[in-house]
């Protein structure tokens, strides 16, 4: 049975994708099973594997839909990455979002649908949108685990009281087994002021896992589908998720040393 994390966080620009796609690979690497899932309609996920969104035939939105398509049947496969899966996004989950609103159980339709294949992987990794919409609700509900990554700014440090009283609610009335393993610092700068200050305040406050730097290279792989932990695997980034995936794998979840 896998172990389906949830990557989340209600603001943008916190690198969720490039944590989702470096941490499952980083899994992959390992020998386990992976399935990534796409639940942004900006498919960045999907983009940043090197894929087209309007160009695969079977994508999330299939697997939500009223009359839903076969989970097993919207999974892709790589080629160049082994033993790593992805259900792709596409712009029109956000047309799906507003009506998925008025269904009776709304909360459950994802976990509904990965019941169908978690037997089949170590883990499902789940990029979550940038919001509390009804699309993070269905992850959340899915989700034994959440990892959070926290740009090292006020704003986002703030933000993450909102998403911890969301998890409680979905820990008291939908899902009894979700819990928050660990923040991930990220886009970190150790010469800036502010920036020090906030991770001291994560490490104070929170299970902070790990610290990742702002780095070039985390786009650089991009273009060739590939995330940084193969492409890069010597930089300090690839060296990171590498090491947040071996603790989830143990499934201690040391604090970082910084």
């Amino acid at each position: 049975m896998a172990n389906i994390i949830a990557i989340a966080n209600q603001k943008g620009g916190v690198t969720k994708t490039t944590s989702t796609f470096n941490i499952s690979a980083a899994l992959a690497t390992q020998g386990k099973k992976v399935l990534m899932i796409d639940m942004d309609s900006q498919a960045s996920l999907t983009i940043s594997a090197g894929l087209e969104p309007l160009e695969v035939e079977h994508t999330v939105c299939d697997i939500l839909e009223k009359t839903p398509v076969a989970t097993k049947d919207c999974i892709i496969t790589f080629d160049h990455i082994e033993n790593l899966s992805l259900i792709a996004s596409i712009i029109d989950l956000a047309v799906l979002e507003t009506q998925m609103l008025s269904r009776p159980a709304r909360e459950k339709i994802l976990s509904r649908a990965l019941s169908q294949v978690e037997e089949d992987y170590d883990y499902i990794m789940i990029d979550c949108p940038p919001q509390l919409s009804i699309l993070t609700m269905n992850a959340l509900s899915a989700a034994d685990k959440v990892i959070i990554p926290v740009k090292t700014d006020y704003l986002a440090y703030r933000g993450l009281t909102q998403l911890n009283d969301t998890i409680v609610d979905i820990k008291e009335y939908v899902n009894s087994k979700i819990k928050v393993i660990g923040v991930i610092a990220t886009l970190y700068e150790a010469n800036i002021k502010e920036d020090k200050e906030i991770l001291e305040k994560l490490d104070a406050e929170y299970n902070l896992i790990g610290v990742i730097k702002k780095a070039a290279v985390a786009k650089k792989g991009i273009y060739d589908g590939l995330p940084v932990v193969l492409q890069y695997s010597q930089a300090d980034i690839a060296k990171e998720y590498m090491k947040i995936a071996n603790m989830i794998i143990s499934d201690k979840y040391e604090k970082a040393v910084f």
